[in-house]
């Protein structure tokens, strides 16, 4: 369960930065530490205290890798292919919807706090249960230390 938290943590990251600011045209490279809370409905108690708690990660973005305005394919993970279907800008904030081929919906809004901080909400609803997700991004090195990801 953990690594699959995690991973839709990662998956939430890309999503979330595919359209955001239109005069910042890519994501600052550097250290970004991410802060994701999850809420799955019918989670074990211990498992949702945890991620009520949220789950920090720290990410190395290098220059050029992510581009704020850039069109990408949320995830694919087996069966699961998913497309935005509705992506609008206004100001500091990006709302989305999504459709996966299994069924999942999803939709989000993220918010930037000028170029070197974000906050996002999302909720995807599957055929197997609903999920919620709030996060917060910031930038807090220039540089990635040596073995960072």
């Amino acid at each position: 369960m953990n690594k699959i938290l995690i991973r839709i943590g990662l998956v939430v990251t890309i999503i979330s930065t595919h359209g955001i600011a239109a005069d910042v045209k890519e994501m600052p490279s550097g250290l970004w530490q991410i802060t994701n809370k999850i809420d799955i409905p019918g989670m074990p108690p211990e498992m949702a205290a945890k991620m009520a708690g949220g789950m920090l990660m720290t990410h190395c973005v290098k220059p050029g890798e992510r581009k704020w305005n850039e069109q990408r394919s949320p995830g694919e993970r087996g069966e699961r292919k998913c497309d935005p279907v509705e992506t609008k800008t206004v100001g500091n904030k990006v709302t989305w919807k999504l459709k996966c081929a299994d069924g999942t919906t999803g939709e989000g809004v993220v918010s930037h706090n000028g170029k070197d901080a974000y906050t996002m909400s999302m909720t995807m609803n599957s055929p197997r249960g609903s999920m919620t997700m709030k996060s917060e991004g910031k930038r807090i090195a220039d540089t990635c230390e040596k073995g960072q990801k």
